[in-house]
C-alpha cells in the first residue's frame, strides 16, 4: 500500500513538472492538437527531414520568433512583416499580411507544381506541365 502510494505521488509530480515545461508538456494537452492521420507504413517511408518538421511543429518547437526568445536567442518576438507574436501556428497559417500578398497560395501552388512533374514524369511525359 505504502509503494502505490510513493507511485501516485511521484507520477503526480512527474505529470505537475511535464506540464510546467510548456512544449515539452504538450503530450498532456490534446485539445489544441491538428488531426493527423499517418500510418506506420507512412511514417517508416518518410525522410528523416519531414518527419523532424512533423514532429517539431507539432510540438511547437520549430525556431520562430517567439521560441528564439524563450530560448535567449533573440529579444523581440514579433514577425517581420505584420509585427504580431511570431508563432509556428503564424508562419505556416496565419499571418495576415502574407495572406494578403498570396505566399500561402505560392507555397500550396509550388507543392502541387512538383508533384504534378513527379507525375509526368512517372507517366513518361516529355514536357512537364507549368
Amino acid at each position: 500500500m505504502v509503494i502505490n502510494e510513493i507511485r501516485l505521488n511521484e507520477d503526480s509530480r512527474r505529470i505537475q513538472k511535464a506540464v510546467q515545461q510548456s512544449p515539452q508538456g504538450q503530450w498532456t494537452n490534446w485539445d489544441n492538437v491538428l488531426q493527423k492521420s499517418l500510418t506506420w507504413n507512412e511514417f517508416w517511408h518518410m525522410a528523416p527531414l519531414p518527419i523532424s518538421f512533423l514532429i517539431r511543429s507539432v510540438y511547437d518547437l520549430l525556431p520562430s520568433n517567439a521560441n528564439l526568445v524563450r530560448w535567449g536567442k533573440k529579444e523581440d518576438p514579433s514577425c517581420p512583416l505584420c509585427q504580431g507574436r511570431q508563432t509556428t501556428e503564424h508562419v505556416l497559417s496565419s499571418c495576415k499580411i502574407a495572406l494578403s500578398q498570396g505566399r500561402y497560395t505560392w507555397r500550396h501552388n509550388r507543392v502541387l507544381q512538383e508533384l504534378a512533374a513527379i507525375i509526368s514524369i512517372a507517366k513518361g511525359e516529355t514536357t512537364l506541365p507549368t
